[in-house]
């Protein structure tokens, strides 16, 4: 009798357990915002037309790969590709003809954006000390036009470790002139 209530004690403590371990990283899934909006250009096309290319860093030790675009809420936006400059200390920037050659426009979900290198690891990248004819991937952004309104919200859809998150980034989009 004794050892069948040492045996239900013993697994109610690992159920316990389990339910705890399961629970917390539950929440520490759902709190990681792995993807971060760290800067954001706008070239303005022969058209009139503004074009945002938002600067995505992944601070995650996983690969993130972009599902979609929203703007302002539902909207699809008019123009959306994923930019990546290799080997280059430049940011994603695209400028039309003028673009860099070592950043490469292509299909959102193309390419996925790799965990961020350490400072050491670019440093060697750009002192050369790496070989050259490796393209190795060193900014991300994301390229957004659309035509129809302001854009005050953009909304990036990414599937992270398997499940899909959602990042909304407005702070970029504040200023007075990108209102009018």
């Amino acid at each position: 009798m004794r050892k069948s209530i040492r045996f239900y004690r013993l697994l109610l403590m690992v159920g316990a357990l389990m339910i705890l371990l399961v629970t917390a990283t539950i929440i520490w899934y759902l709190r990681s915002d792995p993807l971060i909006s760290n800067g954001l250009t706008i070239y303005t096309d022969p058209n009139g037309n503004k074009v945002y290319s938002i600067q995505v860093v992944n601070r995650s030790k996983s690969d993130i790969k972009l599902q979609s675009v929203k703007v302002n809420g539902a909207a699809i936006p008019d123009h959306v590709q994923l930019g990546i400059t290799f080997n280059s200390s430049r940011l994603v920037q695209f400028l039309g003809a003028e673009t860099d050659p070592n950043t490469k426009v292509m299909d959102l979900n193309a390419a996925s954006i790799r965990p961020q290198l350490s400072a050491t690891d670019m440093q060697t990248i750009f002192a050369g000390k790496m070989n050259s004819k490796k393209l190795t991937p060193i900014h991300y952004g994301v390229i957004v036009r659309y035509d129809k309104e302001p854009i005050q919200e953009v909304t990036i859809r990414y599937s992270y470790l398997g499940f899909t998150k959602v990042k909304r980034i407005t702070h970029w989009f504040d200023s007075d002139e990108n209102r009018k």
